[in-house]
């Protein structure tokens, strides 16, 4: 997931509405106005990658390797060797983590990727896993949400 300028934005209008909605004595309000920010940039980004998904070519890579990363959980991207429809060879990670390793190395699998960024590819029957945190953090936030909005009516 890239952080874009609009994320950056978010962030910073986020900040001075939690400033300026306290100062004011309205911070259950403020914090109403971020969650319609966030959902804002959230839609944003999955109609962003609807578009990837559109204009995506689908081709067989092959799995060549893993790269791993240790934190609490150990986490792996499949890295896949591919062939472009212009014949250009690409090795790309996948950008999502899996808990275990999912693939053999020298399987075959059939990949999207975008020609526009040739290095962005996902798996063809795992799409869904491009917008998934996006959809839970919008329902966790409406959830959130409605739990202020409660507060303050009740107040």
């Amino acid at each position: 997931m890239n952080v874009e300028k609009i994320d950056y934005i978010w962030a910073i209008v986020s900040f001075i509405t939690v400033g300026v909605t306290y100062h004011f004595g309205y911070l259950l309000y403020g914090l109403l106005g971020i969650y319609v920010l966030m959902a804002g940039v959230f839609v944003y980004h999955i109609l962003k990658v609807k578009k990837r998904i559109k204009n995506s070519i689908a081709v067989y890579g092959r799995v060549v390797d893993y790269h791993t990363e240790k934190g609490t959980h150990k986490h792996y991207y499949p890295i896949l060797r591919y062939e472009t429809e212009d014949g250009v060879e690409i090795s790309s990670a996948y950008t999502i983590a899996d808990s275990e390793q999912k693939y053999d190395i020298g399987d075959e699998e059939m990949i999207c990727y975008d020609p526009e960024d040739e290095l962005f590819f996902y798996f063809a029957d795992r799409e869904a896993e491009l917008t998934a945190n996006y959809y839970r953090y919008i329902i966790f936030g409406g959830i959130f949400a409605l739990f202020v909005l409660i507060a303050i009516f009740a107040y």
